[in-house]
């Protein structure tokens, strides 16, 4: 991946440094990495960001820190911080618990579903199928949805502790960058079929049949967002990447 630094057609807002907390800086550029400003594996320069954020490197230490410890960035001792990257090890190994959580999660609801919790989940597929269908539906707004179906399962599942760990495991990468799996009407429309297919499942009731579409309905997805963020272009508002090196994947 590209060294990502911030150049100086970006706007800077000096402001005094007692105003921006780590916390605070940490959210501007948690906001950034969703904006597509900075990529999966792109290097986050602690020196650009003081200047952008017109503070010293103090603050956005602790700032990169803060999102270490969230899952959105990996600091790598003598190289600096880097954006996490979907395919690095430990990223994917989170994203498979998280596959088999779900799973689990989907298959507990055919357990319970009552035919108004079914119904429910039919409206929030053809929710979906209608998004799939817009022209300007944009990748976030698909996502939106497929977040509500997926809080209409933690509410018939009854199982809060399972749905904690999931939206644990989906509060960094998963969360950031889910987006791209559904980044293009094409790739709506087969995340649509998972879903279509999920659902079936689950009004079938068979345990088995509901544990594997939903397994492999995750699956797809990430491989999707994985393959995107590999070869997606820089945003247009985006700061030309310097290509000094490349980080090591692991």
């Amino acid at each position: 991946m590209a060294e990502w630094t911030l150049q100086n057609q970006v706007e800077k807002q000096k402001v005094s440094e007692q105003d921006r907390s780590p916390p605070q800086i940490a959210e501007e550029i948690r906001a950034l990495i969703q904006a597509g400003l900075a990529r999966p594996g792109d290097h986050l320069s602690a020196i650009e960001l003081a200047s952008r954020f017109g503070v010293s490197r103090g603050p956005v230490r602790e700032a990169l820190r803060l999102l270490e410890s969230a899952g959105l960035v990996r600091i790598v001792p003598q190289k600096g911080a880097f954006v996490v990257a979907l395919n690095d090890a430990e990223i994917k190994e989170l994203l498979s618990i998280r596959e088999v959580l779900f799973a689990l999660l989907a298959e507990r609801c055919s357990e319970r579903a009552s035919s108004s919790d079914l119904a429910g989940l039919e409206r929030a597929v053809a929710d979906l199928e209608a998004l799939s269908a817009k022209p300007d539906c944009s990748a976030r707004e698909f996502q939106a949805a497929t977040d509500r179906f997926a809080a209409r399962l933690y509410k018939i599942s009854g199982m809060p502790q399972l749905n904690q760990l999931i939206q644990n495991l989906s509060s960094g990468p998963a969360e950031l960058f889910g987006h791209l799996a559904v980044a293009t009407r094409d790739m709506r429309q087969a995340d649509l079929r998972g879903y279509q297919r999920l659902l079936k499942a689950v009004q079938s009731r068979q345990g088995g049949a509901v544990f594997n579409a939903a397994r492999a309905m995750h699956a797809e997805g990430v491989k999707r967002a994985v393959e995107l963020s590999e070869v997606l272009p820089r945003s247009a508002s985006a700061s030309p990447a310097v290509l000094k090196g490349r980080r090591r994947r692991r």
